[in-house]
């Protein structure tokens, strides 16, 4: 298993500027959207079917993953939990929420695509 991957509730929770009581208070939902995030950013960069593409000698990820991660993580909480209205409060119930790769995310993650035909374009 890749060090420090996924990320977890606790770096999810800082990551939208929380203190350790609410971290607590949301752990299993946290961690949920932990999970996802990393699962869209190893989707996209082929490490769905190659778990250990990218990963540095000492056994940890590129730190752009980690940003990555929390990043796309924040949007999908923001998204789903914070109401996803453009302008706030909460979407129409028929809009669709995106919970695609963030067009920052996919830049970030650009230097590690995945082997040609096993990922990319989530």
């Amino acid at each position: 298993m890749t060090q420090g991957w996924p990320i977890t509730a606790a770096v999810l929770g800082k990551a939208l500027g929380w203190g350790d009581t609410q971290i607590a208070d949301e752990q299993a939902e946290l961690d949920l959207f932990a999970r996802g995030a990393c699962s869209i950013i190893d989707r996209h960069t082929g490490r769905h079917v190659e778990p250990a593409r990218h990963e540095l000698p000492d056994g940890s990820l590129p730190v752009e993953f980690t940003l990555s991660a929390r990043e796309q993580g924040k949007h999908m909480w923001n998204q789903t939990k914070a109401g996803g209205g453009a302008r706030g409060g909460e979407p129409a119930s028929s809009a669709p929420a995106g919970v695609g790769l963030l067009a920052k995310v996919a830049v970030w993650l650009e230097p590690y695509p995945p082997r040609p035909g096993f990922g990319g374009g989530s």
